[in-house]
């Protein structure tokens, strides 16, 4: 049997790895999106091809581009 204090460590160490691997999908993607950007000339035919907005494409990249500087 475990104790309270253990489950919670557990826990917390689950919570952290989960992050982690959130934070890397997350620059994966907008490397992607970069790539495609590239690949289809433009942020909009990105979002076009993807049928999402082209804002959220915006974003997705320039944090990605901030946390790189």
């Amino acid at each position: 049997m475990t104790t309270w204090r253990e489950r919670h460590d557990e826990a917390v160490r689950k919570q952290a790895e989960a992050q982690a691997a959130y934070q890397a999908a997350t620059d994966e993607r907008a490397q992607a999106l970069i790539d495609g950007e590239t690949e289809l000339g433009s942020q909009s035919a990105v979002a076009k091809e993807l049928g999402v907005t082209r804002a959220g494409i915006n974003r997705a990249i320039n944090a990605f581009k901030a946390k790189q500087q």
